[in-house]
């Protein structure tokens, strides 16, 4: 019997003995696995993407939708450039994927390009982000200088009317339309 990895629990062992315990016929992988001079070693794929140091702290990094290539579309980028982003470079950020940097001033991950923001600029989008998220829950309907109200049912169907009652369900069937147009359903119910 060969010399087998202690790594490998003795159950595992057993079972392995018993289902074939003549290892010349054993598969070349079951050798890898119990030969104790092979070394278990996990395969690393570089985190793509991933920021691995901010070497410029005065920005804030956010990767942007930028499809390049037969069918390319810059909107988005072009859109976060006239309010202030600007592409981020090797001189602003280190990556744990070198194959991230596609030049001095181009880091990419897929369809995605790495953009840099004025952290003051960063923390106004924020803030606005954060009024607009408030606005939506607050109960007054309103943050100052800003028109819109708490989301509601209405703002889900625009048109369709809709309002909240103190009636119970017992109430509201009461009051239902009894009659052989629309809601016959409701009174067969109310009959059963």
């Amino acid at each position: 019997m060969p010399e087998i990895d202690p790594q490998i629990p003795s159950s595992v062992i057993k079972q392995i003995r018993e289902d074939q315990p003549r290892p010349e016929l054993w598969n070349e992988e079951l050798k890898d696995l119990l030969n104790p001079s092979i070394q278990a070693r996990p395969l690393h794929i570089p985190l793509s993407g991933q920021i691995k140091k901010r070497l410029n702290g005065e920005y804030e990094y956010f990767w942007a939708f930028d499809r390049v290539g037969q069918n390319p579309y810059h909107e988005r980028v072009e859109q976060l450039r006239a309010v202030g982003f600007e592409y981020a470079t090797t001189k602003d950020v280190q990556m744990f994927s070198e194959e991230n940097i596609k030049g001095e001033n181009e880091i990419r991950s897929g369809d995605r390009r790495l953009m840099r923001c004025p952290k003051m600029r960063w923390r106004e989008i924020r803030k606005d982000q954060n009024l607009r998220a408030l606005a939506m829950s607050n109960p007054s309907g309103k943050v100052e200088g800003d028109g819109r109200g708490v989301m509601s049912a209405a703002n889900l169907v625009p048109g369709m009317p809709t309002y909240l009652s103190e009636e119970n369900v017992d109430q509201i069937r009461a009051r239902a339309n009894t009659g052989e147009g629309g809601n016959a359903s409701v009174a067969k119910i109310r009959k059963e």
